[in-house]
């Protein structure tokens, strides 16, 4: 009995441990709209959990990681970006301690746009979102949330 109990210890302790907290403080919903004939917006949006911030498009060297936009080009076929993937929320610019500089960020939601511009008649659009996400206390590593569309002039 003494066997079975400490067994059953053991095993809840295990699946504790695989299931400890994997940190995603920001949650995406990635989407196009169609602006004109061949033409979409590639909306992400980022909802950003409580004390949480997402990191600009734009950072200077030696800090975080940007968040940036990445096409698979083994996979997209008949797409061409349009100007550069950029943010319509206004970031909000502070002095990290963490980083010792000054960097843009988004609390709460964000939303950024990469226009593209189709070059077939009917295309494939694949790739993700690279980003990185901080508190007051950690950072998560560089994560991605990927995107598939399939569009039509």
């Amino acid at each position: 009995m003494k066997r079975i109990l400490i067994f059953t210890v053991l095993l809840t302790m295990m699946a504790g441990a695989a299931t400890a907290q994997i940190l995603k403080p920001v949650k995406w919903t990635i989407s196009v709209k169609k602006v004109s004939e061949g033409v979409y917006d590639v909306l992400c949006k980022a909802t950003i959990d409580a004390t949480w911030h997402l990191y600009d498009t734009k950072l200077p060297e030696g800090g975080p990681l940007p968040t940036t936009f990445h096409v698979d080009t083994d996979e997209t076929d008949g797409v061409e970006l349009v100007d550069e993937f950029k943010a319509t929320t206004k970031p909000r610019i502070e002095k990290s301690e963490a980083f010792n500089m000054e960097l843009a960020y988004f609390a709460n939601t964000a939303t950024l746009v990469q226009r593209v511009k189709l070059t077939k008649e009917k295309a494939k659009l694949v790739g993700y979102v690279e980003f990185m996400a901080c508190n007051n206390g950690q950072c998560i590593p560089p994560a991605e949330e990927e995107f598939e569309f399939e569009l039509t002039k």
